[in-house]
């Protein structure tokens, strides 16, 4: 049985910068992916949000799509879907446009899971239903 580590030195000695290879197959290339913090989830939630209805009917919307593109463009290292070559080839104005554009349905829906999982979340819808609450 291995020794327990104290929290607080597991932590002084955590790296942070986790990296993972997802491999898509109809592209047969891996994506080189990173973890990302609860802040920046939160970041890129209230950039995905949009606030509908006035006084105690409004209330925050968010684009599942655009999450997904958004959470793959910021924690994806190689390729870099702000490229300009990318942007042109796609007639794309924005990273995440450039996502939603080059990727299938289901490859966004791997990428999303698998950042997630890097970053420390087991669940992705759970992870994205927390976040928007």
């Amino acid at each position: 049985m291995t020794e327990m580590i104290d929290a607080l030195d597991a932590l002084l000695g955590a790296e942070i910068k986790d990296e993972k290879d997802v491999y898509i197959k109809r592209l047969n290339t891996n994506f080189t992916i990173k973890s990302i913090s609860g802040e920046e989830i939160q970041h890129i939630t209230d950039e995905a949000s949009e606030f509908e209805g006035k006084g105690a009917k409004r209330r925050r919307v968010t684009d599942d799509l655009k999450l997904s593109a958004l959470l793959i463009v910021r924690a994806c290292v190689s390729p870099t879907f702000s490229d300009a070559r990318l942007l042109e080839k796609y007639g794309a104005v924005s990273a995440d446009e450039v996502v939603l554009k080059s990727l299938r349905a289901g490859e966004i829906a791997k990428l999303s899971a698998e950042i997630m999982e890097l970053s420390g979340f087991d669940d992705e819808d759970e992870v994205i239903d927390d976040v928007k609450n």
